[in-house]
């Protein structure tokens, strides 16, 4: 019986050799890097040799979600490679539960609906669906000295950084709490085939899983300043301790400024969530009267990074969760309304913004809601003639160091601030010493040390555009960051 319902699922069924190749290219280039849960044995085989047909279905769910090859276009579209790879996982036709695992992983990029919908094929179902299964077998435990060691610790951290990032996309509690696990963060050991994915991955862990603290923190209300200090020391060191390759801009020994590199897909993706913890970081969280100019640049950043990705018609092959930051990084660009200079010098940041959300929603269903609520929180800001207005507060040294090591060419409104600022590591209260073998020492002045930083209790105004914005329907995305968001600068 369940062979007949997979036979008239068509699961069975695989595309032409030609396509299957397009398919793994494709899988392998823009999500592996992410997601690096193939073994090596299976990595040389290739698609044409994989033994589980669960896990090569649900590869070419992933790849054809981003696929712009016609070839793939014309076969089979992603819903259908769904529904074979989803009638595999329920008749039970995979029981190595490690591969199985592996498939889910890839069965995430489905993500058919933003998460204002129940649904039972979106990536939060298929990611606590992995995790409950990952339990089961002790992925959350060090594993011993073996053959299986490496794939195991690579599965259990690209489990754990989706589960942050779909913490960010929907604000819902994460399903993994560390503080129960016994998995050590993962290390070049883990990749004996590519020292540079190894890199990578190991980056993108910190970074992923430092945003979703944050978030947490946001969801939850309340920070101490413990939490402040380790997230802001991790920003600190995050830069200073990237391999060279994944740097946006070295600093030049010459000139002793910062140039950027040619464009590097991966590493430009990588940087987006460490602008978007500056935002969360720094935004203000009480009614002070000031608009916070952290947040701003580092909005500003994004929108100079996204803009790379436009020129280059890469924003296809984007995961979903970049709709989430983009739409962040739209909405605190609405800040400066008060300021008039600056007001104009973000309109072609927001243009990009809409942009690429325009983009992501051909493939994106949550980027549908997102676009639009941009698009009315742009209209209802430019029909809000501000009045007297707000401060607008100038980094800290200590906040500076957190943007030092990037070029300001991708940063558009930097120019206005550059009279007032400097990023020279002498200036700063931030201090690095290298040792022989590459070990960051330093001494990081905090960039707050209240003792607790409320979260909560806001007074958000209810006159002009603000209101309005709060009223704002964000269809589940990136409504807990406007949650408790002071709204000075909305006025």
């Amino acid at each position: 019986m369940e062979e007949k319902i997979l036979e008239l699922c068509g699961s069975f069924k695989l595309p032409p050799k030609s396509t299957r190749q397009i398919l793994m290219e494709t899988f392998m280039q823009y999500c592996y890097p992410w997601m690096p849960t193939l073994s090596q044995s299976e990595l040389h085989q290739g698609s044409d040799k994989f033994q589980s047909l669960l896990l090569m279905q649900s590869m070419f769910v992933a790849a054809s979600r981003i696929s712009t090859a016609p070839g793939v276009e014309s076969y089979s579209s992603s819903e259908q490679f769904y529904q074979r790879a989803k009638a595999l996982f329920w008749a039970g036709h995979e029981n190595n539960p490690l591969t199985v695992i592996k498939a889910i992983t890839m069965l995430h990029w489905y993500n058919p609906d933003g998460p204002a919908y129940v649904s039972y094929d979106a990536s939060e179902f298929w990611l606590k669906t992995g995790v409950g299964l990952a339990y089961q077998i002790g992925l959350h435990k060090e594993p011993p000295q073996g053959p299986h060691r490496a794939i195991r610790r690579r599965i259990w951290w690209s489990l754990a950084v989706r589960d942050s990032l779909i913490s960010v996309s929907h604000g819902r509690p994460r399903a993994i709490n560390m503080d129960d696990c016994e998995t050590s963060p993962p290390c070049l050991d883990d990749f004996p085939e590519s020292q540079a994915q190894g890199e990578l991955f190991i980056s993108y862990v910190e970074i992923c899983c430092l945003l979703g603290d944050l978030v947490e923190c946001c969801s939850r209300r309340r920070m101490c300043s413990t939490q402040r200090l380790h997230v802001e020391t991790v920003l600190f060191r995050w830069t200073r301790t990237l391999p060279l390759n994944l740097r946006l801009s070295p600093k030049q020994p010459h000139t002793q400024t910062y140039d950027l590199l040619a464009h590097n897909f991966n590493a430009r993706q990588l940087h987006v969530p460490y602008f978007i913890c500056l935002i969360i970081l720094a935004r203000p969280t009480a009614a002070s009267g000031e608009v916070s100019s952290v947040p701003v640049l580092a909005a500003s950043f994004v929108a100079g990074i996204y803009e790379y990705f436009l020129a280059r018609d890469q924003v296809k092959f984007l995961s979903p969760v970049f709709t989430n930051f983009c739409l962040v990084a739209g909405i605190v660009l609405l800040s400066v309304r008060p300021f008039p200079d600056l007001w104009e010098a973000i309109q072609p940041d927001l243009q990009v913004m809409q942009k690429c959300l325009n983009e992501l929603s051909k493939r994106w269903r949550s980027a549908i809601g997102a676009s639009k609520a941009l698009q009315k929180a742009i209209d209802i800001r430019k029909a809000h003639f501000p009045g007297e207005g707000p401060s607008l507060t100038k980094p800290t040294s200590a906040q500076l160091a957190l943007f030092e090591g990037f070029s300001v060419d991708i940063c558009r409104i930097w120019p206005i601030y550059e009279p007032h600022i400097a990023l020279r590591g002498s200036h700063n209260t931030a201090q690095r010493n290298v040792d022989s073998q590459g070990n960051t020492g330093e001494v990081f002045t905090p960039i707050s040390d209240q003792a607790t930083i409320a979260m909560a209790n806001v007074g958000f105004a209810t006159e002009g555009g603000d209101q309005d914005l709060m009223n704002l329907d964000f269809g589940g995305i990136g409504e807990w960051f406007m949650n408790d968001w002071d709204m000075t600068g909305f006025r």
